[in-house]
């Protein structure tokens, strides 16, 4: 099996469609507020690979966030992280503990 190897970063300080209306703010201010980890990104790199690779599905919750980074990455666009995406993958992290 080849091994692929994919960059996969982006600033948490853009993130796209930044549009939050005040209750969901409410309850996921913080994580707007934390930076990611190595072990998100490496967390969501893994996962991004797995489903184009073996074409494994991602774990329910946020399984749409990495369909459309992995969208953004085979169209050879930069990745767009979109406020949604962001935030299920941060609340994604936080359950399994990587913050």
């Amino acid at each position: 099996m080849n091994r692929i190897r994919l960059h996969l970063k982006f600033d948490p300080g853009v993130i796209m469609y930044l549009v939050i209306i005040d209750r969901l703010l409410e309850k996921n201010a913080e994580l707007l507020k934390v930076q990611p980890s190595e072990k998100f990104f490496t967390m969501v790199r893994e996962m991004v690979i797995s489903h184009v690779v073996e074409g494994k599905e991602p774990p329910e919750q946020i399984a749409a966030p990495i369909m459309n980074i992995a969208d953004d990455m085979m169209a050879g666009r930069e990745v767009v992280m979109r406020a949604g995406d962001y935030i299920a993958l941060m609340n994604y992290a936080r359950s399994e503990r990587m913050f």
